[in-house]
């Protein structure tokens, strides 16, 4: 290639347009990586066009400084792919493509860079397996699988089953099939949880032994991430099983898509580039003409609109997977109207020492860590507030500290109240630190273990929390939603929950969703191997129709009422949005900020008649103001498609950041939180 031919590169730099570089050594092909010159810096590239002519004086064109082509080039596909994610979450195509590459392939090469490459490429240490016997299909999975095999190009599929229903085995013959007609293919796996990985990698490995299976979360060092990264872009591994970073992997064959429990939050971005790894795995299986499997006992009220209006298949598991396996019953307790024991009523005591005594296991469900939310002054009211935020710090007993979730401010625990001197301080609530104190107290003999995030923080102490109830050593499993995703228990008989009325009266839009989803989740850990089992939750709202679709695992029940709530009041899903947030160290500064941004938006809506049905709301103080000495505001806009709101961010955003303000704001596209 001569040197008149101009390279076209993207920088991860924000409101950084695509920059054109004269070709230097090399031979540069599309989506390979450059070293290019930046003002005074110098920056890592990539290249996703390449062009004869130039807009400026040649002479003022700089040549990039490094061509890095030791692997293959990303593919168009995968350029495509990104480019589409930038421009619907309202980023340069930079700041999407090179951000989600593994950091080895995003830094620019140091000196032992073709020696750090070549130890990526070697071989993977041999993984024992332990052999899963090969499980008959029963009359709705065969069916499931067929649909499947016969459907060709793209096509949205929903799995939903009840939980134990045989998702996985499911997954696994389909991801069979398309290896059957493809043997060179490649398949996506996305999983919500880290700890889900290892006993899914497992039941994948078993069933196919002469594939190269690799995985890709954030429990992996980067070195572990860049090679398994390598080895699909590659060819040289056919299956990633991954959390949601995996969207982003190369996968040059990639001929099937499955998103297990797709409704699950883990999914969305909560930082940086706020995507959601659910909806680009249907964008990317749309892209590429394949099918994309969404897999869930409680699918989001996205996905089930979708399914309602024909856009997505529906395919439907009401039968456990194990002939003798039986749905839990519910069981409601009030706890106003019985008698409690450290606020566990006596009936759910006395079912938990039913169990133990006939060698049962159990699970207490309670979505909340710590020893108590809060603690108090009986004298003056005092609570324990985190100077940094507007909410409260919690109490960690076995570790003698208040603890903010939200901004990791911690403290000892005061022995006097500050404010007036009293001695007297109480925990308020209960966390499952407190629970599990609680149940140590009244079975004393039990084998109890607690699985939250204070208590699986050390490397792989997950997978071994997990390993040991399965393999029978635990008695009680106290736990908050951790316990509740994908684990198959075979002795867990008894399922006990607390304090969901915090979600069910919470002022979250979604909490009476999210409920649902934690209720059928955690209640399905229960009865898989066949014994009689019970749900027990203790709620002051044992009246509401959660509770009756529950007891009648009828998720369609519960979700068409919802979808027609809130196709009422003109609700997500019925409407598209995005979200402006700001935060300042004063909350009129934040506020002013987006006042600004309001008067943008007016503009744009005055000057087009597009734009008639795009709502924007007035900016107001988020409902957790301050985290980490930030106070934080949100500005709403709405529209009836997703296509309107796309165009009018693509004016909207670059009027935003022309405000130049030193306030940090953050533009959020189909936000889970409003």
């Amino acid at each position: 290639m001569s040197k008149e031919h101009y390279v076209q590169v993207a920088l991860d730099v924000p409101a950084l347009p695509i920059l054109t570089y004269k070709a230097g050594e090399g031979e540069p092909r599309v989506g390979d990586r450059c070293v290019v010159p930046l003002g005074a810096r110098r920056e890592l590239g990539l290249i996703v066009g390449m062009t004869s002519h130039i807009d400026i004086d040649e002479k003022k064109c700089k040549s990039y400084l490094r061509l890095i082509n030791e692997i293959e080039p990303l593919s168009t596909h995968w350029l495509k792919f990104t480019k589409f994610a930038a421009d619907y979450y309202q980023h340069t195509w930079g700041e999407v493509a090179l951000a989600n590459l593994p950091q080895f392939f995003r830094s620019k090469p140091g000196p032992r860079y073709a020696m750090s490459l070549a130890k990526l490429r070697e071989p993977f240490k041999a993984v024992k397996v332990k052999q899963v016997p090969e499980l008959t299909l029963n009359d709705e999975q065969a069916r499931a699988v067929e649909v499947l095999k016969k459907h060709s190009g793209f096509g949205a599929f929903v799995l939903h089953g009840v939980t134990g229903s045989g998702k996985t085995e499911v997954y696994l013959r389909m991801m069979e099939s398309v290896f059957k007609d493809k043997p060179q293919a490649q398949i996506l796996f996305l999983v919500p949880e880290i700890n889900l990985t290892p006993q899914l990698e497992g039941r994948v490995r078993s069933h196919f032994p002469d594939k190269a299976v690799v995985t890709m979360h954030s429990g992996l060092s980067q070195g572990q991430r860049a090679k398994a990264w390598l080895a699909m872009h590659e060819k040289r591994a056919q299956i990633l099983i991954g959390t949601r970073m995996a969207i982003f992997a190369s996968i040059p064959e990639l001929s099937l898509v499955l998103v297990d429990e797709e409704h699950d939050l883990s999914y969305k971005a909560g930082d940086g580039i706020r995507y959601s790894a659910r909806d680009l795995a249907v964008k990317r299986a749309q892209m590429l003409a394949i099918p994309v499997v969404l897999g869930s006992a409680t699918p989001s009220l996205e996905t089930w609109a979708n399914v309602r209006v024909g856009h997505y298949n529906l395919l439907t598991l009401t039968k456990r997977a194990v002939q003798t396996a039986v749905m839990p019953q519910l069981r409601v307790i009030d706890p106003r109207h019985c008698s409690l024991i450290k606020g566990i009523s006596t009936e759910i005591v006395e079912a938990v020492s039913d169990r133990l005594s006939r060698g049962e296991q159990c699970i207490i469900f309670l979505n909340r860590r710590g020893y108590a939310p809060v603690i108090t002054c009986t004298s003056c009211g005092w609570l324990s507030k985190c100077p940094h935020c507007s909410t409260y710090a919690v109490y960690h007993k076995d570790r003698v500290r208040l603890i903010c979730h939200h901004c990791g401010w911690s403290h000892a625990v005061y022995s006097r109240c500050p404010d007036c001197g009293n001695v007297d301080l109480t925990p308020m609530g209960a966390g499952t630190q407190r629970i599990e104190e609680t149940i140590a107290h009244l079975w004393p003999e039990a084998r109890i273990l607690r699985i939250d995030r204070d208590s699986t923080q050390r490397k792989d102490a997950a997978e071994k929390a997990f390993a040991s109830v399965h393999a029978g050593e635990v008695d009680i499993l106290v736990g908050t939603q951790m316990v509740a995703k994908g684990h198959d228990f075979q002795n867990v008989t008894l399922v006990v929950v607390l304090n969901i009325d915090a979600q069910l009266v919470s002022a979250n839009p979604r909490g009476e969703e999210r409920a649902f989803a934690n209720l059928m989740q955690v209640a399905g850990r229960a009865g898989r191997a066949g014994s009689r089992a019970e749900i027990l939750v203790q709620s002051r709202f044992g009246d509401k129709l959660i509770f009756r679709a529950l007891a009648a695992q009828d998720y369609c029940l519960f979700a068409d009422r919802l979808l027609q709530e809130r196709k009422d009041e003109y609700a997500a899903p019925f409407v598209s949005q995005a979200l402006l947030t700001a935060d300042a160290t004063d909350i009129d500064k934040a506020l002013e900020f987006l006042r600004l941004a309001v008067q943008q938006a007016e503009i744009i809506r005055n000057r087009y008649e597009d734009f008639a049905h795009v709502t924007v709301y007035d900016p107001i103080p988020m409902a957790l103001m301050r985290v980490a000495d930030r106070e934080r505001a949100q500005l709403l806009v709405e529209a009836d498609t997703k296509a309107r709101l796309n165009r009018f961010l693509r004016l909207w955003y670059p009027a935003v950041v022309s405000l130049k303000s030193a306030v940090r704001w953050t533009m959020d596209v189909d936000p889970v939180d409003v």
